[in-house]
């Protein structure tokens, strides 16, 4: 039996990344998902790939920064699965840019896409799960929410949000049985870093420059972050609420 047997799941990011290899391990525990992103070529993919498996996944192709989206998205888990017992919002993007440069477009749509599409899920999935008796929400901050980087100041702003957000949230929802955690990684092997080093005039210095602030001497794999939200899917114990759980390779207290 899977840690998540008959759990339904809403992850959102899965074309990629971490949130792919959520999707692949919370499939393989049992757990029955609908994966939402905006890269519909890769979601379909991966729903091939999992369905091949007779794996339960389901995709939808979304984009969390409009207005509808949220709404939308919770209203097609209910009409696959009728509830949603664990949210995991994981999409994000970043924008490497100094401070005097960041204009008005990129600031609304890193707070579109990495706070408010947050805030927005929760507000549509807290209201079923408050219903059945009880959830899990795991809300992606990053290292970033509590060490700083240059040229990452709006980034480093909407996950520091994040992390607030899921701290208030988690007490206003204590009693309703619905767990809300956050999860920070640090540096990952993700095609979202890969385009981070390609910003620099020389990558492959900039991806060794991060290796060598880890004190573990290496970046992260996307699997040991899944591994770590499906503990806070699953065995995360009832006293766990507004959490914040680092997976950094030591970098943060470096």
């Amino acid at each position: 039996m899977g840690r998540l047997d008959g759990k339904v799941a809403l992850i959102t990011g899965v074309s990629s990344g971490i949130g792919q290899a959520a999707a692949r391990l919370f499939a393989k525990e049992g757990a029955f998902i609908l994966g939402v992103d905006c890269d519909a070529a890769a979601g379909q993919a991966l729903t091939e790939t999992l369905q091949q498996q007779n794996l339960e996944f389901q995709f939808l192709a979304a984009d969390l920064t409009t207005d509808l989206a949220p709404a939308a998205i919770v209203e097609r888990c209910y009409q696959l699965y009728g509830r949603v017992d664990i949210l995991y919002n994981n999409a994000g993007i970043s924008i490497v840019e100094p401070f005097s440069q960041v204009n008005q477009t990129s600031l609304d749509r890193l707070f579109a896409v990495n706070f408010t599409s947050v805030f927005r899920l929760c507000q549509e999935a807290i209201p079923g799960m408050k219903r059945q008796g009880g959830g899990t929400i795991i809300n992606t901050a990053s290292e970033l929410a509590i060490v700083a980087q240059p040229f990452f100041t709006a980034y480093c702003a909407t996950k520091g949000a994040v992390l607030a957000f899921t701290r208030s949230l988690a007490l206003e929802y204590a009693r309703d049985n619905i767990r809300i955690n956050a999860l920070c990684p640090g540096p990952i092997d993700t095609p979202m870093l890969q385009q981070e080093f390609e910003t620099e005039s020389d990558p492959a210095k900039a991806r060794e420059e991060s290796i060598a602030s880890i004190p573990l001497g290496r970046l992260g794999r996307p699997d040991e972050i899944a591994k770590v939200a499906l503990f806070l899917a699953s065995e995360a114990p009832p006293l766990m609420h507004g959490s914040s759980i680092v997976v950094d390779g030591a970098k943060t207290i470096f």
